[in-house]
């Protein structure tokens, strides 16, 4: 069964070549460089990995996972977070395109009614035309503009990353949860279900969140499904391990085995690891 980590956050000892923004937030030393993915990529048997840029450290300056990309084309894909307001974005998806970068992800901007940004508007018709994926950080007061960009782009493959943060504390029954479960019928959505550990009030292997993230994945279908490990977990989910993350999947939450290949690799591979059509 090949297995897919879309979500993995990279990050560079080498601060002169990809200067970091002040306060970083920065995971245990020696944690998070691509040496360390590709340690746990070994020790999980983990096929591919997608490789999202990291905020959190690097802003908008998506120099590394760019060249992280290229020099790993082999076995990752990238997702870039380009600034909406910034009219070169466009011309740096485009250029990404070429080196294997295969998604962009869409934090900013958000509005939370149901009106539509222009510059959103934007990333979208770029995205339509490189055959691009977007991912869309947000929470459930925003999903309603997500909701009108998802039907004026039914071509365009969307992620709902991290299922807009839902909790424990959303299930049986919010308005969030029910946000979440009300987008499914955009079949151009994948849900991302990197947020069980996130959203748990527990230790490992995070039983609460078991019923909801069934909710999502019957509402959703394993075909749009996909598991990230949110690496570095040391940083990210530090009450578990990235062989826990995967085993929460593999061994915890239920899944049959058919629904395992599908969310944790044969969804994500289409997804993000098809042939080019151009090509």
């Amino acid at each position: 069964m090949p297995i897919v980590d879309t979500h993995a956050h990279i990050y560079s000892e080498d601060v002169e070549r990809y200067p970091r923004i002040p306060n970083p937030y920065l995971p245990p030393a020696g944690r998070g460089t691509i040496e360390d993915l590709k340690a746990e990529v070994e020790r999980n048997r983990v096929d591919r990995v997608v490789v999202v840029q990291t905020f959190t450290v690097y802003r908008h300056d998506n120099r590394l996972t760019i060249d992280t990309v290229r020099q790993n084309s082999s076995w990752t894909t990238g997702v870039l977070n380009l600034d909406p307001f910034d009219a070169r974005s466009i011309d740096l998806m485009r250029e990404s395109r070429q080196v294997g970068v295969h998604g962009n992800r869409v934090s900013e901007g958000w509005p939370t009614d149901d009106t539509v940004r222009p510059e959103h508007r934007q990333l979208w018709e770029a995205a339509q035309e490189l055959d691009m994926v977007i991912c869309a950080l947000l929470n459930p007061p925003n999903c309603h503009s997500l909701a009108r960009l998802l039907e004026s782009f039914p071509d365009v493959p969307v992620v709902l990353d991290h299922c807009a943060n839902l909790n424990a504390a959303d299930f049986p029954d919010s308005s969030n949860l029910r946000t979440v479960l009300e987008l499914a019928r955009f079949e151009n959505l994948y849900a991302k279900l990197s947020f069980i550990v996130t959203g748990s009030a527990e230790e490992f292997p995070c039983r609460d969140m078991f019923d909801l993230t069934r909710r999502i994945i019957e509402a959703y279908t394993p075909e749009r499904c996909i598991w990230g490990s949110d690496f570095p977990t040391a940083l990210w989910i530090p009450k578990v391990t990235y062989q826990q993350h995967l085993n929460i999947f593999d061994q915890h939450l239920g899944l049959s085995e058919s629904e395992k290949s599908l969310i944790l690799g044969q969804t994500a591979l289409q997804l993000w690891f098809a042939p080019d059509p151009a090509n």
